[in-house]
Parts: C-alpha cells; structure tokens; sequence
C-alpha cells in the first residue's frame, strides 16, 4: 500500500519550473484565459506535464478538462473528462481538492512536493505548481496544474 506525503512549499526544485514560473509571472492583469492565453509559446515544452481542472456546478469535485501525455503515462489512460475522485484515492482527494478550491478562491498559485511511499521507499515525486486561470466562456475559474516528475 502506497502512503501519500503532501507538503506545501515556497520554491520549485524541478529544472523545467522555470518555465512555469515565468508564464505566472507574465500573466496578463486580467488573468491567464483558456483559448486566448493558453496554449501558449511559452509553455509549449511543458505541455505533457499539464492538467487543467474543471469545478463541477457544485464545486463539490472537479473534472479534468485536459491532462498532459505525463497524466497519461502515470495513470496509464487518458484521464480527461474523469472526475479527481475517479482518479485519486480517498485519502489524497481531500488534501487535492481543498488546495484547488484555494487556488481558484484565492486567485494565487499553490506549490506543493507530494512523496509516494511504500513503506520506506520513496516509489514517486512530484512537484505541484497550481495557478488560477479563467475558463472559455471568460467568466468561470479554473485551476491549472503543473505536474513535475523527479
């Protein structure tokens, strides 16, 4: 049984974060849109290790609307369309859903280092970079998600 270690961070470690970071960094005053700000040149190398995040009417889950070719290699399927709880387990969906509802609420990024374990062997790391983003229809927020592998 895998045990999830989940711990907010101020710095990304991963080499290909800087990208991530600059994209933020360079957003427009009025938010990053789907359709008009992504895809975006500047991230175009990152896109396999991007999944962007769809509330449901109920905010009580979110749907994934795109998930990168990573998503596919670690899930071993295209998850697009599946809901965080058919993907994660029911003790990480918690932990995952509270930091994309703040995210959106907030309208901040959210970094996080998420340590899988099988008993004292660390089998998985990831870094997490989590920034806001406004839906097509240029009203709704979403969440985009930067998965960094190590």
């Amino acid at each position: 049984m895998t045990q999830s270690e989940f711990v907010p961070i101020d710095t990304l470690t991963h080499p290909n974060a800087e990208a991530a970071l600059q994209f933020w960094g360079e957003r427009p005053g009025d938010g990053i849109h789907i359709g008009r700000d992504l895809p975006s040149r500047l991230i175009a190398r990152l896109l396999s290790h991007v999944t962007i995040y769809e509330p449901l009417a109920d905010r009580s889950d979110f749907k994934v609307h795109l998930a990168g070719s990573g998503m596919r290699h670690r899930f071993g399927r295209d998850i697009t369309g599946e809901t965080m709880s058919e993907i994660y387990s029911p003790s990480d969906f918690p932990v995952r859903y509270k930091t994309l509802l703040e995210v959106i609420a907030h309208n901040e990024p959210r970094m996080m280092r998420i340590i899988h374990r099988a008993g004292t062997v660390d089998v998985l790391k990831i870094e997490l970079f989590q920034i806001p983003v406004v839906g097509p229809n240029g009203l709704d927020r979403w969440a985009l998600t930067f998965v960094f592998y190590f």
